[in-house]
């Protein structure tokens, strides 16, 4: 018959042990999984649902040849007053998701990050962008500017 003194120590290691070893082991995981989600980074989403249409401004806010930065499901979004009617372009870069400004003089957008410009219809013109600035849907009702996204297809 076993010392019932050596049952109880064995019995101890064993637990810590595994008890180590269990914490050793998630400690691994989330280490691991870190180290993927940097190598393969999630798409940005913001938390805040949109609605399909929102109201961003008025019409007399945003005079012909002038723009101005609006919140759309919490996303920055420019709105522009051109010569053929208004355009809303998001606002941040596609190369690596910096604010960009509109240069009302010259008509192109920068990015102050990578010197990244695009134009007026969120073409790339230069700089380390590869991707045009998603456009969304921008509508007038009563006087009143109305943005939704635009549907693919």
């Amino acid at each position: 018959m076993k010392d019932p003194e050596s049952v109880a120590t064995s019995d101890r290691r064993r637990f810590l042990g595994r008890l180590l070893g269990g914490a050793l082991g998630l400690g691994l995981l989330g280490m691991l999984s870190a180290v993927v989600a940097y190598i393969f980074p999630p798409h940005r989403r913001f938390a805040t649902p949109v609605r399909r249409r929102q109201r961003v401004a008025q019409l007399r806010e945003i005079p012909p040849g002038k723009g101005k930065q609006v919140l759309f499901g919490g996303e920055p979004v420019w709105v522009l007053h051109l010569r053929e009617g208004l355009i809303a372009l998001s606002a941040i870069c596609t190369h690596q998701g910096c604010i960009v400004n509109w240069d009302e003089q010259r008509g192109t957008f920068t990015c102050p990050c990578h010197g990244g410009r695009f134009d007026a219809h969120g073409n790339v013109l230069a700089g380390l962008p590869t991707r045009p600035l998603p456009q969304l849907r921008a509508e007038v009702i009563q006087e009143e500017i109305y943005l939704a996204r635009r549907e693919d297809g």
